[in-house]
Formats: structure tokens, sequence, C-alpha cells
């Protein structure tokens, strides 16, 4: 379990694909998938999985770069932003095609967890 002030590095070099949403979070109607070796058995990696695994209960403080070295990297970890690293930004963008509804939807659950989580522990004190 990652805490604050930790840092996380992760590396994927392999292949990637795109895949029809399924559950219509997608501004482009995709999910971007990895496609691990065992993908006939065991499936796709999607992008929402990707951010329900990695991004959604990382702890305040947690820097973490991803390096995703496949096709269809882009917005693989399904965050709102851009950055395209050939000269042209200097920063981040937000993305004009996320389904930014479904972002703060996410956000919103994680947020009501951690507050009912606070709650429940302050009632038991």
């Amino acid at each position: 379990q990652a805490e604050e002030n930790d840092a996380i590095f992760l590396h994927y070099s392999g292949h990637g694909t795109k895949l029809r949403d399924n559950d219509g979070d997608e501004g482009d109607g995709y999910d971007e998938a990895l496609v691990p070796r065992d993908f006939q058995t065991s499936g796709m990696i999607l992008d929402d999985d990707l951010y329900d695994l990695l991004i959604k209960d990382l702890p305040d403080g947690v820097h973490m770069t991803c390096l995703m070295d496949c096709c269809h990297s882009g917005t693989i970890m399904d965050l709102p932003y851009l950055f395209k690293g050939d000269g042209s930004q200097t920063e981040m963008i937000l993305d004009p095609n996320m389904n930014l509804d479904a972002f703060i939807e996410k956000l919103t659950g994680k947020l009501m967890e951690y507050l009912q989580a606070k709650m429940a522990a302050s009632l038991s004190l």
C-alpha cells in the first residue's frame, strides 16, 4: 500500500488497443486497453480497470509516474489531461474529449467513500 511521500514508477511496453466503451464514460466511445501476454485467457486490461486499481485509491501525497509504451496509451490512465512531448506544449491541458461528468462521478465516489470512512472512524471513538 502506497503512503504519503512515496514515489511509484510504472512501466509497460507491449501491445495496446481500443475497444468499444461498455459503460458510457468515454467521450470517443472507446476504452483504451493493455493487451497482456495472456489476454486470450485472462482478457484485456481496460483503462477503467487501471484507474480503479492504480489511481482511485491512491493516497494524497503519492507521486506516480507511468510510462506506457504501447498503442492507444494517450488516455490509458483515464485522466482528463493531455500533453504532447513534441515541443508544442509546455504544460498539460484539459482534454476537450474527456467525459468530465463520468470523471467527476468517479472522483465524487472516491470522496464519498473517504468521508464515510472518516465519519465511521470518528463515531467509533
